[in-house]
C-alpha cells in the first residue's frame, strides 16, 4: 500500500494512504517533542479491516440517508443499506474502502483520485473524486474535495480523522472545545434528522462558549456558517499548547467524542470534527444542498489550521 509524505519547513509531517485517501498520521513538533494529532493504525494494512473510517475519506455522501432513498430529478434510487436500514458514509465500499490513484505530488502537497462506476451503492455515476492535500508553512492543512459526473448524482464528501492533540492514548474528556453554532438538526432513534432545527441552548450541544468536553457523548450534526472566513470549531489540547481551528465552506459540521471506537483504541480517545452537508439532506427540501451534475461539477473546501500555544 502506497503512502505519501508531506512535510512543511517547521517539521509538521503529513501522512496519506492510497487506501481510502486516509490521513494515516499528523505529527507537529509541540515545544520539545513531537505530537501526533491523530488515531491511525501503524501498519497500513489494518486499514483495509477498519470499521471506523479511520482518517479517511468518506462519501460520495458523508453521514446518513434515511432508508438509503435518493430521489433526483423525480428519479428514485435505492441506496445501499449499511446501516440498519440505512445507507451511511456511502456504504459498506464507499470512498473509504477504494485504492485512490496518484494523480500530483509535492514535497508539501498531494492529489488522489478515484472514480466510482454507475450504481456503485446504488448511486448515479460514473463519477470522479479528487482530494488535494496541501499542508502549509503556517502549519495549516488546506483539503479541497472535488467530483465530476456525466449525469444528475449526490456528492459531498468529507474528511473522518480522530484528532486527540495531547498526542497521548487518553480519552478526549480533558480538551476544549468551541462550536460556532446556535442550531442543530435533531434525528430520531436511527439518528435520522426530523428535518427540524433545534437551538443549542440548554443543551448539551451548546459550545457557544469554550469548554472541557467532560462525559458529554456527541455524535450530532451542527449548523454552522458555510464560510471560509470563520471558525466552525476551536479544539484545545488539555496543557494549551496546540489549538486546532476548522473552517469549510460547508453548512453542517458533524461532532462526534468517539464513543464507539474498539481496539486497539479505546471509546472517546479521539474526536472527530466532519465538516458537511445535514446528514438526509436530500430528503429535507429545507436543508441546504448543491447536487452534482454535468454542468455544475462539485468542490468543498476544508482547513484545519493548527496554533501552537
Amino acid at each position: 500500500m502506497r503512502q505519501f509524505s508531506l512535510t512543511n519547513h517547521k517539521g509538521d509531517r503529513l501522512t496519506i494512504l492510497e487506501h481510502g485517501a486516509s490521513m494515516q498520521s499528523w505529527s507537529v513538533a509541540a515545544g520539545p517533542e513531537r505530537r501526533e494529532l491523530i488515531l491511525g493504525y501503524a501498519n497500513p494494512q489494518q486499514y483495509q479491516q477498519d470499521n471506523s473510517y479511520l482518517g479517511a475519506v468518506v462519501g460520495p455522501y458523508a453521514n446518513r440517508i434515511g432508508n438509503g432513498n435518493l430521489q433526483l430529478a423525480g428519479q428514485h434510487y435505492q441506496l445501499q443499506l449499511n446501516e440498519g436500514k440505512h445507507h451511511l458514509h456511502g456504504g459498506a465500499n464507499g470512498l473509504h474502502r477504494q485504492q485512490w490513484q496518484l494523480q500530483q505530488q509535492t514535497s508539501s502537497s498531494v492529489q488522489l483520485r478515484c472514480i466510482l462506476p454507475d450504481g456503485h451503492s446504488g448511486y448515479p455515476g460514473p463519477t470522479a473524486f479528487s482530494v488535494l492535500y496541501q499542508l502549509n508553512t503556517d502549519s495549516s492543512l488546506d483539503i479541497t474535495l472535488s467530483a465530476t459526473a456525466t449525469q444528475l448524482t449526490l456528492a459531498g464528501p468529507t474528511l473522518h480523522p480522530y484528532f486527540n492533540l495531547s498526542g497521548k492514548a487518553a480519552p478526549i474528556n480533558q480538551h476544549q472545545l468551541w462550536l460556532n453554532a446556535e442550531q442543530y438538526t435533531p434525528t430520531d432513534s436511527d439518528k435520522i434528522p426530523t428535518g427540524q432545527l433545534l437551538a443549542v441552548a440548554e443543551t448539551a450541544l451548546d459550545f457557544r462558549h469554550c469548554k472541557t468536553i467532560g462525559t458529554v457523548q456527541l455524535d450530532h450534526n451542527l449548523a454552522v456558517t458555510a464560510d471560509m472566513q470563520q471558525n466552525a470549531a476551536i479544539l484545545t489540547s488539555p496543557d494549551q499548547q496546540l489549538r486546532l481551528l476548522v473552517r469549510s465552506d460547508y453548512p453542517g459540521l458533524q461532532v462526534y467524542t468517539g464513543d464507539y471506537l474498539a481496539a486497539p483504541f479505546s471509546p472517546r480517545q479521539g474526536i472527530c470534527l466532519e465538516p458537511q452537508f445535514y446528514p438526509d439532506a436530500p430528503n429535507h427540501s429545507q436543508f441546504p444542498l448543491r447536487l452534482t451534475s454535468p454542468e455544475q461539477p462539485f468542490s468543498s473546501h476544508i482547513r484545519y489550521q493548527l496554533e501552537r500555544g
